[in-house]
């Protein structure tokens, strides 16, 4: 079992990276799960998993823990409404049938009701005639809005940084505006989720009015190293990295603390008071 996990837990990380991403055909195994979930079916959803061997829960440790930490996680979700699973990745390894979700659900909090987001990886095995999970994790209950389509291309090749960025700073400061720089790459999650936040209504419209955007590609750690320099970006501990430039192209702000780097995570109510603050 160890052994298994050891695979399962390898294939689930870069299931991201090499997997399938977008829309594919709904997996059985998964919609069963999606119903033993919504309707808080314990025998249904303890089913699911496997029993020899054992399946094991991976937790934040990046080690197995008994499985009962994630079936006691999903049935506490009998209390959230508006329950909504969907597919972002999958791919199959070492006889495997890997899957990658992402659920939002409507939760009660001080503020009134919100949605809310967990990301969900599982690894299958075809015991017989049924499919099993043989290793899940998820993330913490998260508050930003997460991407179902990774396909999106944020950082498209072949393009020259230093020019798109001399053309806003130029389109800045003749419409009063200043200049979001935004290093990432689109193999980073991270980035995704940002760009799908910045995006969202309430913060398209304070972009658009205050904000020119320019997306600077880091590739691999290799591309644009002198704008990573010039604008003191500590891309080399991971993206998305921030910095603001005023109408003249003056450095106002850096990310120097890599507040971003963990955008599935942030406060939606942090990203508002960030532009709040920056914009001119």
């Amino acid at each position: 079992m160890r052994f298994l996990a050891g695979i399962a837990l390898l294939a689930i990380s870069s299931l991201t990276v090499y997997g399938q991403s977008g829309a594919a055909p709904d997996f059985p195994g998964v919609t069963q799960w999606k119903a033993a979930v919504q309707h808080s079916e314990l025998a249904a959803l303890q089913g699911l998993y496997s029993s020899n061997p054992p399946a094991n829960y991976m937790g934040a440790d990046k080690k197995p823990h008994d499985i009962s930490e994630e079936i006691g996680f999903w049935q506490k979700a009998a209390g959230f409404s508006d329950l909504n699973v969907v597919q972002r990745g999958s791919g199959d390894q070492q006889g495997l049938h890997l899957i990658s979700l992402t659920i939002s659900f409507k939760t009660t909090t001080p503020a009134g009701p919100r949605t809310r987001y967990v990301l969900e990886d599982q690894a299958w095995q075809q015991q017989g005639s049924a499919w099993k999970i043989v290793i899940a994790k998820h993330t913490d209950i998260l508050k930003t809005p997460q991407p179902s389509n990774l396909d999106s291309v944020i950082y498209p090749p072949n393009v020259d940084a230093k020019a798109e960025i001399q053309e806003a700073v130029a389109r800045a400061g003749r419409e009063h505006k200043r200049v979001l720089l935004v290093f990432g790459a689109d193999w980073c999650y991270d980035c995704k989720v940002l760009d799908f936040e910045l995006h969202q209504a309430d913060f398209a419209k304070v972009v658009a009015a205050s904000f020119v955007v320019v997306h600077v590609d880091i590739g691999e750690g290799d591309k644009n190293s002198d704008l990573v320099a010039k604008y003191e970006i500590p891309a080399q501990h991971g993206v998305p990295v921030l910095a603001i430039l005023d109408g003249s192209g003056k450095l106002l702000f850096s990310d120097q603390h890599r507040e971003f780097q963990s955008a599935r995570s942030m406060d939606p109510d942090d990203v508002m008071a960030f532009l709040e603050k920056w914009k001119p």
